[in-house]
């Protein structure tokens, strides 16, 4: 009964995924994390928003779009000329100093989700992340049976984190490739060197994801043979899945500085204690 509900919800998911599939992997949906006060009062800033093209925008619609700097900005229609659109800011006194032009319409605002702009700015912080590592293991400690020796029950641990560290490193690199895409290229993505910095960004993030599964796999299966050789080889394939995680870990705080430019050209942290 159970799998049949699995098979239900998989079915369901797949097309909730290919009509929301992101326009880095040549989908047509945009992710991004709106950084300013310009929408506030409407939309406010840490604000993670989602949008998709439509054949037809109007006066009132709120649209994301590429300005002159390549930056993804959000915006609402003000007027249309025959070049494209007049936007502003909710909260700008004056409109945008320059007509957006139809293909630079990245699409209007579907969802937006407040707050997890701040979420994800905090993880990136040496306390945002030791929090998160205690509550990952505090949850997983808890689904462990008290049986498992400390250290099966640790290797595995190692594994799970990694993974999910390389989810946190792919997702903040996707915003800052959608964000800024000049950015992108000084940025240190594996084989960038030979596709775009997204679809590079994708392969590595399945390349560490196929390591971490196999080292996994290979770490269970030791777990049958209780030898003594066994132990060497599970104490060397745990060290290497702590060397993907700190690989990961890494990455996830050379994205510092770039979410650091942004909060300080927008005076974030100030308006957000003002």
């Amino acid at each position: 009964m159970k799998q049949k509900i699995k098979i239900i919800i998989l079915l369901l998911l797949i097309p909730v995924l290919i009509y929301l599939w992101p326009v880095q992997l040549y989908g047509d949906t945009s992710y991004i994390m709106l950084i300013g006060q310009s929408m506030h009062g409407t939309i406010e800033s840490g604000t993670f928003i989602i949008a998709k093209p439509d054949p037809q925008y109007y006066i009132g619609d709120i649209i994301a779009f590429v300005n002159e700097h390549d930056r993804s900005v959000v915006h609402r229609i003000v007027e249309q000329t025959d070049d494209g659109f007049i936007t502003k800011g909710d909260n700008n006194p004056r409109n945008d100093p320059k007509v957006i032009p139809f293909d630079h319409v990245l699409g209007r605002v579907l969802f937006v989700i407040p707050y997890v702009g701040f979420t994800t700015l905090f993880l990136q912080t040496s306390v945002g992340m030791s929090i998160f590592g205690i509550l990952i293991l505090t949850v997983f400690a808890s689904k462990k049976s008290k049986k498992k020796k400390l250290t099966n029950f640790s290797s595995v641990i190692v594994f799970k984190i990694a993974f999910i560290a390389s989810v946190v490193n792919y997702v903040l690199t996707l915003m800052i490739i959608g964000t800024n895409i000049q950015i992108a290229k000084t940025i240190n993505i594996p084989f960038s060197d030979y596709f775009e910095p997204s679809i590079a960004n994708t392969l590595y993030f399945c390349s560490i994801s196929i390591v971490i599964f196999v080292l996994y796999l290979i770490d269970h299966s030791l777990d049958k043979k209780k030898t003594e050789d066994t132990k060497y080889l599970k104490l060397i394939f745990s060290l290497a899945g702590i060397m993907v995680l700190l690989l990961q870990l890494i990455s996830i705080v050379n994205t510092i500085p770039f979410f650091s430019n942004l909060i300080n050209e927008q005076g974030w942290v100030l308006n957000f204690f003002n």
